[in-house]
């Protein structure tokens, strides 16, 4: 970019509360964290704000801070393959990253935890270890765990060890040299000895970051090979995972574990296709171009993704509200 778009974005990103609205809730495409500006970013601040607002971590005793790795989602890396043999479900995964802040191990693929990329260069600057730093102390504040693990070298620990002492929480450091030595994956395991299995569950994790809502899985089954899984109860499908934004996809039946929001309201018609912004009577404002929801009306339901924010659904005389996936018509009464 120029010097004048460069001015052009940072004007914009001052303005984060009243340009958040226009921005998809996920992009096609990588995210490229390649300068400070990247830290305003509507996307960045959004996902960080719902982490500490919106997300439900699994119950654990026991939080251990992870490095980030190159390779998206994380879990797939080699180094976090090796992280999570060394834990082996005793603790509450949260990675530790610029841009993002954190990012907990349920919600690594999501939008845009597995859509960035960061020049890798250990050395953090001031700004970003002050985002982090926050962010952490924030979620630490939130969610009292009984221990901290920091399994951090270099700028990550700086940050943590900052998000930590802003929290009053003290850290459990279990790194001797590089994070991926066998002293400090041994040393890992010897911490978390004797903690109790913890119950990882994408479903919940990412509804509650989605949706703003911890559903209830205690009976959904998941199936299908980690990152594309799917959730069922019985035979019949709830949920599945958007392959390119990692955002959950809910049929009908799994509306029906969501009782309130993300709900556009239409008037007396069955859609036929997609739903036109003047078919549409009320949107929940939260709702971003992107999201999931769910099209109610007299005489109709359907399940499909928004195409506009709420305010546009609200005030625009034309154009695609709703991109419609399945529709089920409504007996007449």
């Amino acid at each position: 970019m120029d010097a004048a778009q460069v001015a052009i974005l940072r004007n914009l990103d001052r303005t984060c509360g009243f340009f958040e609205k226009a921005v998809p809730v996920a992009r096609q495409g990588t995210l490229l964290a390649t300068t400070g500006e990247v830290l305003q970013r509507p996307e960045v601040t959004r996902f960080s704000e719902r982490v500490v607002s919106r997300y439900r971590p699994p119950a654990a005793d026991v939080a251990v801070l992870l490095p980030c790795s190159a390779r998206k989602p994380y879990s797939l890396s080699q180094s976090h393959r090796k992280f999570r043999q060394a834990i082996a479900g005793r603790a509450s995964e949260l990675i530790v990253t610029s841009p993002l802040g954190l990012v907990p191990r349920e919600l690594e693929l999501v939008y845009p935890a597995a859509h960035y990329n960061v020049p890798v260069t250990g050395y953090w600057d001031a700004e970003e270890r002050e985002f982090t730093g926050g962010i952490i102390a924030a979620f630490l504040e939130k969610h009292r765990f009984k221990r901290v693990i920091a399994h951090l070298e270099g700028g990550a620990l700086a940050a943590a060890e900052k998000g930590a002492a802003l929290a009053g929480v003290e850290l459990e450091i279990t790194c001797r040299g590089r994070p991926l030595s066998q002293e400090s994956l041994a040393l890992l395991d010897s911490a978390l000895s004797g903690e109790r299995k913890v119950r990882h569950d994408v479903i919940r994790g990412t509804s509650s970051w989605q949706f703003g809502l911890a559903i209830d899985t205690r009976n959904l089954v998941v199936k299908g090979r980690y990152p594309w899984i799917r959730a069922f109860r019985g035979r019949t499908p709830f949920f599945s995972i958007d392959e390119a934004t990692g955002l959950l996809r809910p049929t009908f039946e799994g509306w029906n574990l969501i009782p309130e929001g993300y709900r556009v309201t239409i008037d007396e018609f069955v859609p036929t296709g997609d739903v036109l912004a003047p078919g549409v009577v009320d949107a929940d404002p939260r709702i971003r171009e992107g999201d999931e929801v769910l099209v109610t009306g007299p005489c109709a339901i359907a399940t499909g993704r928004a195409a506009m924010p709420a305010c546009e659904m609200l005030r625009s005389g034309r154009g695609v509200a709703v991109r419609v996936r399945k529709v089920k018509t409504l007996p007449r009464t």
